[in-house]
This record gives C-alpha cells, structure tokens and sequence, in this order.
C-alpha cells in the first residue's frame, strides 16, 4: 500500500494499492483496445464527451481543493485557484480550439508540381497510449491538462501521480469514470517509478513527465531504446530582473507572491532575484519586510499564507542547500531553518543575500521558500548573468518601457519571459509552456501541446493520366527532359533577394 500523509500535520490522509507490476500488460492492452474505438469517433464528438470533466469538477471544487491541500501542503484557496480553477479554463479553451487545431486537412503549396496534378494535404493522427507521469507540487492541474489534450486527440492515456499525492490520482481517475467516454481510455497505476517506470516507458507511445531534471533523463535514457517519444517538463531556476524604471511597489508583491506561493515548490517560482544597483537597498528592504509579514501555519487554518513543503526529504535537501548558501558566504536576511513552531514540514521562507552569480544556491535548483538576491548594474551584465545558468524555463524582466522590456527578454534563453509578470503564464492553456536546456524537451498546451501527442500525416494525391516524366526509360525523350528540368532550375536561382520581399 502506498500511504498519503498531510505534510503540515503528518496524520494520514489515506492508502491507495500499489499497481502489480505484472499488471501493466493487460491495463495496456485494454488501453490499445479502447484507443482504437475511440480514435474512431468524430474529433468533435470526443470534444463534446471530454468537456463533461467541467461540470463533474464544478460539484466538488471544494473537495478537491481540501484534498490537495491535505496532500501537498498548500492552502485549500490557493489549490483552488492555481490548479482546479485552471483545470476548468484549460479544458473549455481546449474544447472550443481542439477542432482548428487539428480538425481541418491543410493544403501543402507544391509550387511546380502543381502544374502536374499533383497536391499534397496534412492531417493529425493520434498517436495511442500515452502515460502521463505527474508530478506531487500541482497534482491536479498539470496532469490533468496533459490528459485532457492527449485524449482530445484520440489517444487513451495511462497516468501515474506522484507517490505522495495518490489520493489526487485517485480522485483525477474518478472524474473521468464519470463521463460518458470508453471504459479504460484513461487508467491510472500507483507505484514509486524505480518500481514500474521502466514498463511504462518500454510499453507507451509516448511518454509525458513532469519532475526533476535529473528523473527526465533516466526517462529519456530508457525510451532511446525503443525511440518512444518523450515530452519532458522539468526544473528550473527562474531569473526575476527589476530595472531602476519598474513599478517598485507592484514588483516587491510580485517577488513575494513568486517566490513563496506553493511554499516555492514551483518549477516556474522565482528562485533569483536580479536587482539594478540604483534599486538595490529599496527593493529588497521591502521585500523582506513584506516577507516577515508573511503568515506560516496549517493550510487549512484561516488566513494562512504559506503552508508545508510536500515532504520530509525535500525538507531537508531545502535546509542542506540553505546551509551550504550560508558556506559559500550568503546572508540570511530573514528565515533560513526549519519552522520550530510545527512539526510538520514547514521551512520558514527565506531570503538570501551577498550571493555572486557562480554560487550553488544561484546555479542549482532549490524548489522551496528559498529566494536569491543579486546585484547589476548593466543590462548585458544581467543577461549573461541569468543566462549563465542550466536551466530555461521562464523569467521576468520589469520595466514600464515595454519595447526594452521586450528587448530584454528577446536576449534570454528561456521558454517564457514574461514582462512585469511572474509564474501565472502556466495558467494560460492557449500558450505553450516548456523550457529550454535542463528545463527539458517539447511543449504543452495550446497549439503545441496538441501537436505534441499526434502524428502528422502526408497524404499526396495525383490524378495524372499518364506516368511521370522522371519514370524509367532514361532513353532520348527524357534526356530532353532532364534538359527542360535544367531551364526550371535556373529560373529559381536568386540573383537579387530583394526580388522576394
């Protein structure tokens, strides 16, 4: 049995049976089977059927947002509005943009060959049984996005939560038993991924995982051998510049809110705060002000900002790694230890200063209340130093001269930037989310993420009478063919490239 336990107050939420590994073969079979008859069905019919989740979830949001909670540690009211209010938005955009995405043929310009009675049109085919690996620090909005465009498309879906957040696996399964789609289009497995991950991988179409950078390539590393494709959305350490011009007072709540919402266990969480030196002592006497302010307790208490970290390893990996900031020779500001005001796994948030930009704590991945301070004082300064980092998933640049601002984040080598904004672009499904270098491979969301769980397909038509020019026999008539190719050839050299524009 696996065994959920409230990370703020270590009672237990509840166990759910860990999946046999001798199991797996017939949960994919019966997955196979139903992915074929629903494949079959129009794209707007599965659309329809899918988006009965909105009404399931729309009796519960109180239950699943407890629930969350209960297992991650994050207030019921911020579950609900990072994650089952997202849920909700998601699936709608995705219903009302699924049939644009991949419901129309696409002509294929062929120039030339036109002129042969040939064409040549794109279609989107599903690619079969995906699993879906989701992580513990969103359990319900990440892989439930995830599961809704794979199955949008025509796919059935194997999905295995985190092992410390099961029992929102369990209740993501339960939503989806209560709409009208097949029987084993979505199957959810329980069990710890040393155990059962390497037949997921060898057994999937394609593999979708949420988690640690170091995880995604032991995934990646496996489904080589049998070139399953891989989506892989990992860590990050995401860079937050404020220039001397920005809205200091909006910036300071943005940092705040950026760093500690979900006790900073957010890939896209502020995790480096670059400060220009004329803003420098302003800015961050504020921000820590605004920080000690902060209220630390049970999730599920009244008016409680920052809730547990998901479990006890994490905790302390987040303590060693405060540790070994102060080593390297940061100043704690405010914070740095465990909260001794529980006994469940809280960190007090924290705030380090006097850090340089070749320290572990600026270059390596926290995921907890943890923020880095750090001075500039010119631009390409702050862009070599943001971009000196392994990981590329989102940053910020705050400026009121948008056109810098856009400048700026033209010159950073990440996913997303986002200007005078931090964190909240996961929540808008339309757009593609996804990082570059450590931060992983491929896209969700929106028009990507549909792209990401179909295959195209090419189908050309010709409706000549008579064969191909270029057929066999290569006798005297096609010589003067070859010729005449000769002519067509030349007149596609560009001699002036201005004659194009």
């Amino acid at each position: 049995m696996i065994r959920s336990i409230n990370p703020a107050t270590l009672e237990l939420n509840g166990e759910v049976k860990e999946t046999d590994l001798e199991d797996l073969n017939e949960i994919f079979k019966n997955s196979r089977k139903a992915q074929k008859i629903w494949a079959k069905l129009p794209l707007n019919i599965r659309a329809r059927k899918i988006i009965k989740v909105n009404e399931v979830i729309s009796k519960q949001f109180d239950e699943i947002s407890l629930l969350i909670s209960k297992e991650v540690g994050k207030p019921p009211s911020e579950a609900f509005i990072n994650e089952v209010y997202g849920v909700v938005d998601s699936t709608f955009q995705y219903y009302i943009s699924v049939e644009e995405i991949l419901g129309k043929e696409v002509e294929v310009p062929l120039g030339f060959y036109e002129s042969l009675n040939k064409r040549s049109i794109l279609l989107y085919k599903p690619l079969g049984v995906i699993c879906v690996i989701g992580p513990y620090n969103y359990p319900f909005a990440i892989p439930f996005q995830q599961i809704i465009q794979s199955i949008m498309a025509g796919n059935s879906v194997i999905f295995k939560p985190s092992s410390d957040t099961v029992l929102v696996g369990q209740k993501i399964q339960e939503i989806f038993d209560n709409i009208d789609i097949p029987e084993n289009i979505v199957q959810t497995v329980y069990g710890d991924g040393s155990k059962i991950g390497n037949s997921l991988i060898d057994k999937a179409d394609k593999i979708i995982f949420t988690g640690s950078t170091s995880t995604g390539k032991k995934i990646m590393q496996r489904a080589a051998q049998t070139l399953t494709e891989v989506t892989l959305e990992l860590g990050g350490k995401s860079a937050m510049i404020v220039f001397p011009d920005a809205d200091i007072e909006r910036a300071v709540l943005a940092a705040r809110w950026g760093v500690f919402t979900n006790s900073g266990q957010v890939c896209a969480s502020v995790k480096r705060l670059y400060l220009h030196s004329d803003i420098y002592e302003t800015f961050l006497t504020k921000l820590v002000q605004l920080t000690k302010e902060l209220k630390q307790g049970i999730p599920t208490e009244a008016n409680v900002d920052i809730g547990a970290i998901v479990n006890e390893e994490q905790l302390n990996y987040v303590d060693k790694m405060v540790k070994i900031g102060v080593d390297e020779g940061a100043k704690i500001l405010t914070g740095g230890q465990r909260n001794p005001n529980f006994t469940g796994y809280f960190y007090e948030p924290t705030i380090l200063a006097d850090v340089t930009n070749d320290m572990k704590v600026v270059q390596e991945e926290i995921f907890g209340p943890v923020l880095v301070v750090l001075k500039f004082a010119e631009e390409n300064e702050v862009i070599d130093m943001v971009n000196n980092n392994q990981y590329g998933l989102t940053s910020s640049v705050w400026t009121k001269n948008v056109e810098f601002g856009q400048k700026i984040a033209e010159e950073i080598n990440t996913g997303t930037v986002m200007i005078n904004e931090v964190v909240y672009t996961f929540a808008l499904s339309p757009t593609p989310w996804g990082g570059t270098k450590n931060s992983g491979i491929g896209r969700s969301h929106g028009k990507l993420g549909f792209y990401e769980v179909v295959r195209p397909l090419h189908v050309n038509f010709d409706q000549s009478e008579g064969p191909d020019l270029w057929w066999l026999p290569y006798d005297n008539d096609y010589q003067n063919i070859v010729e005449n190719f000769k002519i067509i050839a030349k007149s596609l050299v560009i001699k002036d490239l201005d004659e194009l524009y």
